[in-house]
């Protein structure tokens, strides 16, 4: 399904998940220089709004649309209003490539994609061929970029490494040094993601009492009880995400184990919690907090805005990540005075600290994601998700 925006947000009703607008149709290409003559320019979003990756992809693109209408009412990019064209994959890997070239194909001039690398990639290659700058909101590999072929594509997320080493960091902090570590094999994310913070934990001092591997849909019941069965861990690592990773905590805490557990980006959010019901002493470390208690004022206000627009709170901190990765556009449109790939990439490669709402933002030749922006560390307690620091990686293994 494709749907596109180029409405004001704040005149639809409070409560309204239909951002429909009009199907867009097919806007003329320019090769890759200022937009077209409507004076209009198109930007492209292959994302999930059905299947495992929406609770990811629904935040981050909302609050594209919330960014995006801001923009058009104090005159759009470069003196261009911004249409947003959404092909929903509904998480199909086999959707992404020809959504992709569709979008391209009506003339898109920037492509955002889900907010998963191995779910992602093959639009992604799509926009390369293409020369379109590619923009994943949220993903945390660091092979999204030039280490995964991507030379024009770039990251809005916090990556893997730094957000491991601030897990591991955090669980030595409290004091826990003995660690058992649920790796998810599904996905590129959670494999790197848990040998990071294995590799952190033990480095600061921490003893890794055993990994045990599963994939989205497994059962860790058996494992449950190889942990309960042997030496006790202070700290369990849940490096997974979706329904996969809520299963494996609720048969974690159906298994009688009340141990302190840290996950990453992939367990923020609210979807999973009502099947633990008073589930506590869990921590995620992952992007801002959307519940209006993050310590930085502005995401807050965005939470606010996000609600009165939804009718809802965003389901985890990636909103925070679409709305800087239009704001990044803007930018670099502004520095560059192009919209051709190649250009605007240059001109991402200039940032350096940047402030987006995600956090401070850096790119180089040859990192196109952040790797040591401060993170939140989010505690869940009796059931709710609340801030309860926010902190940089003390080092970063890569």
């Amino acid at each position: 399904m494709r749907k596109s925006i180029l409405v004001p947000l704040v005149a639809l009703a409070a409560g309204s998940l239909a951002l429909t607008g009009c199907v867009s149709s097919a806007a003329p290409s320019d090769a890759g220089g200022s937009g077209d003559d409507s004076g209009t320019v198109l930007i492209g979003a292959v994302m999930a709004e059905t299947g495992f990756m929406s609770p990811f992809d629904i935040p981050a693109l909302n609050a594209m649309k919330i960014k995006i209408d801001e923009l058009n009412e104090n005159g759009g990019i470069d003196g261009k209003q911004v249409e947003l064209s959404v092909i929903d994959t509904g998480s199909d890997f086999e959707k992404y490539a020809p959504a992709a070239q569709s979008l391209i194909d009506d003339g898109a001039k920037v492509l955002m994609v889900t907010c998963d690398y191995d779910t992602a990639v093959p639009a992604s290659q799509v926009a390369e061929q293409n020369n379109v700058l590619n923009i994943a909101p949220c993903v945390g590999d660091t092979i999204y970029g030039p280490e995964g072929g991507l030379n024009i594509g770039f990251s809005l997320g916090n990556a893997v490494p730094g957000e491991a080493s601030v897990m591991a960091e955090f669980a030595a902090d409290q004091g826990w040094t003995k660690a058992v570590f649920l790796k998810d094999d599904s996905i590129k994310y959670t494999q790197n993601q848990c040998e990071t913070a294995a590799k952190r934990f033990t480095e600061l001092g921490g003893t890794e009492i055993a990994t045990y591997s599963f994939v989205q849909g497994d059962s860790v019941k058996e494992t449950v009880s190889k942990i309960t069965s042997g030496e006790a861990p202070d700290v369990i690592f849940n490096c997974s995400y979706g329904e996969g990773g809520g299963k494996a905590a609720k048969e974690l805490r159906d298994g009688g184990l009340a141990t302190p557990v840290v996950s990453g980006f992939g367990m923020d959010g609210t979807f999973w919690l009502g099947a633990i019901p008073g589930l506590t002493d869990y921590y995620i470390v992952t992007y801002p907090s959307v519940w209006g208690d993050d310590s930085d004022e502005k995401v807050n206000e965005a939470s606010a805005k996000y609600e009165e627009v939804y009718g809802q709170r965003p389901e985890n901190g990636s909103m925070t990540t679409g709305n800087a990765a239009i704001e990044a556009v803007k930018l670099a449109v502004e520095e560059s005075g192009s919209w051709d790939g190649d250009t605007l990439a240059e001109a991402f490669t200039g940032f350096s600290d940047v402030p987006l709402l995600v956090g401070p933002t850096s790119f180089s030749s040859d990192l196109h994601v952040n790797v040591e922006r401060p993170q939140r560390v989010l505690e869940v307690k009796d059931g709710a998700l609340a801030w309860l620091e926010t902190r940089a990686p003390e080092q970063v293994l890569r």
